[in-house]
């Protein structure tokens, strides 16, 4: 088997960056200081960049309510079964009750 490459591991290699060069993201710590990671192109780094804030548009909003959700665990008819679930465990509870009531 020949090797196409000429430098080992030349595709693994990465360019080097100073890092003391780089901004830093200041959000604050939970000891107050400042958070002193290299940021991100947002300004911040990885851990305070925050999620996304959702859709903002009607349209985006309505696109997501419209999206199909894989699991299926918060459709009308998986909370209905839940719903009939609780109601079921609740009624046999009782009846358990009333039985020991008597007994």
């Amino acid at each position: 088997m020949t090797k196409d490459r000429k430098v080992p591991h030349e595709s693994t290699r990465r360019v080097l960056v100073n890092f003391a060069e780089l901004p830093r993201c200041g959000a604050r710590n939970r000891s107050g200081s400042p958070c002193a990671r290299p940021c991100k192109p947002n300004g911040r780094c990885r851990l305070h960049g925050g999620l996304s804030t959702g859709a903002r548009t009607p349209e985006g909003r309505e696109r997501s309510r419209q999206a199909r959700t894989i699991h299926g665990g918060y459709s009308a008819a998986a909370k209905e079964e839940r719903r009939r679930l609780r109601e079921f465990i609740r009624n046999s509870m009782a009846t358990v009750e009333r039985i020991e009531e008597v007994l």
